[in-house]
């Protein structure tokens, strides 16, 4: 049996956001040493270069589905590559530290990408 487009989607966002999961828990015990903080701008950059290719990565993906589902699916995985690109733009640390998190995110809960994905494993 075939893999839904969606199913590899949810797939490959998937392992992006562990991805990203794991650079972000990399820059927060680098931050904690001022002298690693060379080695955590540049994890950060990476963070944010990963989520910048994230609409492009998905292109292949979302073109086997029908329009009217994959076009809302790439405008708002086109939302979490622009931030990113702006990040690495400007290249601000707090920026790319920021990225996917709302200004109200708690410790614990989701980040954009994971709700993002929680959503599409509700609707498959």
């Amino acid at each position: 049996m075939r893999v839904q487009p969606i199913e590899e989607l949810i797939s490959v966002l998937s392992e992006q956001a562990e991805q990203i999961k794991q650079l972000e828990d990399r820059a927060s015990n680098l931050i904690q040493d001022p002298d690693q903080i060379q080695r955590y701008r540049s994890v950060l950059e990476e963070k944010a270069k990963l989520l910048a290719g994230l609409a492009q990565l998905t292109v292949p993906i979302t073109k086997k589905m029908p329009p009217e589902e994959a076009t809302p699916l790439q405008q708002m995985l086109s939302k979490f590559s622009q931030s990113a690109a702006a990040s690495l733009r400007i290249g601000s640390p707090f920026y790319m530290s920021a990225l996917l998190y709302p200004q109200d995110h708690q410790q614990g809960q989701p980040n954009d990408l994971e709700v993002f994905i929680n959503d599409l494993k509700a609707k498959n």
